[in-house]
């Protein structure tokens, strides 16, 4: 509270200044912040303007021009986006939305919303210990102020802009992978069911080695991208990571352990639109796609293994022991050829060398354990 005289001098009129809610979070001022809005307000009461007039006008301005809130913002970019991401990478920002960031930000106007608030925010987040969260939940910030900033809701600078202080310092590491010895202790653990899994979920490990896929490609698998006749499995571009740009859909070529796996489950769910069809599923069809890596888990493996971690195994072993290009592999990955220049021009498949690579790579894994 700012206790002043208006106009200023003895004859002046003593009121109060309401500056805000005192705090370190966002949205709360400290003493530091509020002694030096009491400054400003201070030379602007000096020169004939007064303070609480100043903040009607504000109000009145926000009123007659529809400040948008920044939830409004959130909803708008979450929407108009939705349709470009993948339901994973959708479900994860719908998620830091509602349980981190509108909590704090969401029925604020967007131009209220300054840089030092949005840093405060992210250094709550670093200070529990979550480095690479506080750098994501940052980008999604940054993202809805750019959003805000093509509609003029708010003029540049993005108050949620990278910077070298902005960012956290979190070093990514790479998924937990097997190294080749003990990959036949694990094929027989999976054999013999050591984590005491259904057979979907088994049969969805076993998939997910023989395709080293992201899970979230594979286990939304329906019958009718299958064709056996041509022993193609395809994946439509809007499961695959990063095929907003090119929009094309991901071939994998069926080796014989897959076509083998595939018939046995068609047995089961072929019914069904969804190869892994359960009724278990967490808000969907099949089965959820936590499901994989909850099975390696009670295999004994955390911290050994995740369902990622193939994707690091068949690109290292496939060069190491199959002797395959890396090329081949990367394209089987699932990857874009690097550069806006390369995906615009370069549509090579090399479909034959990845026929060939997926039927080594099934053989090696039946060769060292593997049963479907």
């Amino acid at each position: 509270m700012w206790r002043h005289r208006f106009p200023p001098g003895k004859e002046g009129k003593l009121q109060d200044y309401q500056i805000g809610p005192y705090g370190k979070g966002p949205g709360q001022w400290t003493l530091k912040q509020a002694r030096e809005e009491r400054v400003r307000l201070d030379v602007l009461r000096r020169q004939g303007e007064d303070p609480r007039a100043l903040k009607a006008e504000q109000r009145q301005t926000i009123q007659r021009t529809g400040a948008v809130t920044f939830q409004k913002a959130a909803e708008e970019w979450l929407s108009i986006n939705s349709s470009k991401l993948a339901a994973t990478t959708l479900k994860d920002y719908n998620n830091k939305m509602q349980n981190q960031i509108l909590p704090v930000f969401g029925k604020r106007s967007i131009r209220a919303i300054n840089r030092s608030e949005c840093l405060d925010f992210k250094r709550t987040i670093e200070a529990r210990g979550a480095l690479n969260q506080s750098d994501k939940v940052f980008g999604l910030l940054r993202q809805v102020f750019s959003y805000a900033i093509d509609h003029e809701w708010i003029s540049e600078p993005n108050p949620a802009r990278s910077s070298r202080h902005a960012h956290s310092g979190h070093v990514a590491k790479s998924h937990p992978s097997l190294d080749w010895n003990d990959v036949p202790g694990f094929l027989a653990d999976l054999t013999s069911n050591k984590g005491n899994g259904d057979l979907l979920t088994l049969a969805s490990v076993k998939v997910l080695l023989l395709t080293f896929m992201r899970v979230g490609a594979v286990v939304p698998g329906e019958w009718s991208e299958v064709n056996w006749d041509q022993r193609i499995w395809t994946i439509p571009a809007r499961r695959m990571k990063g095929r907003n740009s090119t929009r094309q859909d991901h071939l994998i070529p069926l080796s014989q352990p897959l076509v083998d796996l595939l018939e046995v489950l068609k047995t089961i769910t072929g019914h069904t639109p969804y190869i892994f069809q359960s009724p278990r599923g967490k808000g969907t069809e099949h089965i959820s796609l936590e499901t994989p890596n909850h099975l390696i888990k009670r295999m004994g493996y955390q911290g050994k293994l995740v369902a990622h971690g193939v994707r690091t195994m068949a690109t290292t072993y496939g060069q190491d022991i199959l002797k395959t290009p890396f090329q081949v592999i990367d394209l089987q990955m699932g990857h874009k050829p690097p550069g806006k220049v390369r995906q615009a021009y370069d549509k090579a498949q090399f479909l034959e060398e990845r026929i060939e690579f997926m039927s080594k790579w099934g053989d090696l894994l039946v060769d060292n354990g593997l049963e479907v």
